[in-house]
């Protein structure tokens, strides 16, 4: 070929035929920076790291070898990399030389993992010249439309009409740029939930405890997330600041994107909302580490106390029901029956006789808006009606007109643990006959410290407790109680709501040392509540009680009746609870059930209380009485 043959040839020709006799150049060059990177990270044990393991979510598994715990092929560039870190490290490394678009997500590996990347790049300092920086527009995109300047994580109260929400929830807030004082709705929120349409309570409690659901991660404006929380579901929120720095932000924000649309097994006590977003932040910020804590329960209040050494003073979002019941209690009973009437459109502002103050008008305004939410009402009347209301509101002149809502003296993360020990004993004929022990692993009943918990609300799980006999030492179960979930909600001119419990329990009868009596219980049923809880609250139950065992002469038993009681605080360190209960028998076994008891406890610091309780029982002709004093300790 004459020398000067590319002074005539077509210039793209001539590219082409420089590249085809350099490409094999460039590919033993990448693979041998490959080899080099593959080296280094091996010298610096990067697989084994726990930041790495975090990246990928590896977990230890109960039997055999540590496994991620993302169920998604496609997370994972190795073959085995959801078993093998290393293999997944090297295959990380060879797939960020490859400009290919990987499904599903159509991107290549360095725009998917680019927590990967960055992480990697750190340690290993990557020759851009050698390994070239891909453009990855759309990750760019979204995380400049995101781009916080300050991250918060949210913590919605306890729900007890949804299972999935009965101990509370986390999620994060996203602030960006066009978030100002006072605009926080303007955030967007990255979420975790079980991925269900499902609406029946009973099963999605079962497919939840089971691992019968998926769980994703979600972006989403936070405004959605509080109207669900403080609006609909009457949740007040708690607001945390986060001291994350811009590279952990950064680094946060990149991990989300390689979440996009990654599925994990959701378990309710476990993998849930509060652990995934535990497992996040520690991307973010390796120092978040909580060992095994988690391993068999993750509690939101529990996770939260996690991260205490990076959250700041958080902030009070009171439900829509908090603040209505505020303005509630700021107006006198004719003024309220004003608002509900104007809230129901049995009197219209513009045509009452007597003209309702700005303060009446609003609280109207609220409580038609919470029955919105509620479906009580429905969006065209709804809309009318409000309408009305604010122009009356405006009407008036008056400034101001809505309630001061109180912030609770201690937020969610400085309320007691929710794991308690009770170390007691156990009285009757005036002398101490069984020394008991009673373990609870979750999470709050009516006469635990109140503070921090929500009001009326009782929670428990898998509540077991021995009996030894201090005569003898003979130790035997005194009770395992599966569930036991009370909610007293007191009713007032402005909301009427259903109180309810239920239970289910193996136990003694407790009917005298000279036998051992066993039943199983399922028990429960819907109530009444009046009074406030800051002083005394009144409730009674319609309880259904079903019991099968060796108390019984006929080996089970069916009863019905009414259940009263009192809850009192008469001081802050002090609650007291009174109960009656007569059950008359339906079927089987037709011995009455009647009971009387007085609990109270004495709170001696965040975490120790003493419980002194008095019960008469009387089944049948049969009768007991006894006097139980407790220590507990909360952890």
């Amino acid at each position: 070929m004459p020398l000067g043959w590319y002074r005539t040839a077509p210039l793209g020709a001539v590219l082409l035929f420089c590249n085809l006799l350099l490409a094999p150049a460039r590919v033993l060059a990448a693979e041998s920076y490959v080899d080099e990177l593959i080296a280094e990270a091996e010298q610096q044990q990067l697989a084994s790291s726990r930041e790495w393991a975090n990246l990928l979510h590896v977990e230890p598994a109960l039997f055999g070898k540590p496994r991620s715990t993302v169920k998604s092929d496609w997370f994972f560039v190795a073959a085995d990399g959801a078993t093998d870190p290393a293999a997944e490290l090297r295959a990380t490394l060879v797939a960020f030389f490859d400009p290919a678009i990987r499904p599903p997500r159509d991107e290549p590996a360095q725009c998917l993992f680019g927590a990967r990347y960055a992480w990697l790049d750190a340690r290993l300092k990557f020759d851009p010249a050698r390994l070239p920086r891909q453009v990855c527009d759309s990750r760019d995109t979204w995380m400049k439309a995101l781009a916080p300047e300050q991250l918060w994580v949210v913590f919605p109260s306890a729900y007890l009409n949804s299972p999935a929400s009965m101990f509370g929830h986390t999620l994060l807030r996203l602030d960006g740029p066009e978030v100002k004082a006072g605009t926080p709705l303007l955030a967007y929120a990255a979420n975790y939930v079980a991925e269900t349409p499902e609406t029946n309570g009973l099963l999605f409690a079962v497919k939840g405890l089971t691992g019968g659901y998926l769980g994703q991660y979600s972006v989403l404006p936070y405004y959605e997330k509080v109207k669900e929380y403080a609006r609909l579901e009457s949740r007040d929120v708690w607001e945390y600041p986060l001291a994350f720095n811009p590279a952990a932000r950064e680094q946060l924000l990149l991990h989300l994107w390689e979440l996009r649309g990654a599925a994990f097994t959701y378990y309710f006590f476990t993998r849930n909302c509060s652990y995934q977003l535990l497992t996040l932040l520690r991307v973010a910020d390796p120092t978040i580490e909580w060992g095994h804590r988690f391993d068999w329960r993750a509690i939101p209040t529990d996770t939260l106390r996690v991260l205490l050494p990076v959250l700041g003073a958080p902030q009070y979002r009171p439900a829509l029901a908090t603040v209505i019941a505020a303005e509630g209690r700021a107006l006198d009973a004719g003024q309220r029956e004003q608002a509900v009437a104007l809230a129901a459109g049995r009197l219209i502002a513009d045509q009452a006789s007597a003209p309702a103050s700005a303060a009446v008008l609003s609280l109207a305004n609220d409580l038609l808006q919470y029955r919105f939410g509620a479906g009580a009402v429905p969006r065209v009347t709804a809309t009318g009606r409000s309408l009305s209301l604010l122009r009356a509101r405006a009407a008036t002149g008056e400034k101001g007109g809505r309630a001061d809502v109180a912030i609770p003296e201690r937020d969610p993360a400085q309320g007691h643990q929710t794991s308690r020990v009770a170390l007691g004993v156990r009285a009757r004929r005036g002398a101490a006959e069984v020394a008991t022990l009673d373990w609870r692993p979750a999470y709050h009943d009516l006469l635990d410290p109140p503070a921090g918990y929500s009001d009326g609300q009782q929670i428990g799980f898998l509540d077991v407790g021995l009996r030894s006999r201090l005569d003898n030492g003979a130790t035997t179960l005194d009770h395992l109680t599966v569930v036991d979930i009370v909610s007293i909600a007191p009713r007032s001119a402005l909301f009427q709501p259903i109180s309810w419990r239920f239970r289910a329990a193996h136990e003694r009868a407790d009917l005298g040392l000279g036998r051992d009596p066993r039943t199983t219980v399922l028990q429960g049923g819907p109530g009444l509540a009046w009074g406030r809880f800051a002083s005394i609250v009144g409730y009674g139950n319609a309880e259904l009680r079903a019991e099968i065992g060796n108390a019984r002469s006929d080996g089970y038993a069916l009863q019905l009746g009414p259940r009263l009681g009192l809850l009192a605080q008469p001081q802050k360190f002090w609650s007291l609870q009174l109960e009656a209960r007569w059950l008359p028998g339906l079927a089987g076994d037709q011995a009455d059930r009647r009971t009387i008891s007085l609990e109270q406890q004495w709170q001696l610091g965040k975490n120790y209380g003493l419980r002194l309780g008095a019960r008469a029982l009387w089944l049948g002709p049969e009768e007991t009485q006894q006097l139980d004093l407790r220590l507990i300790r909360y952890f």
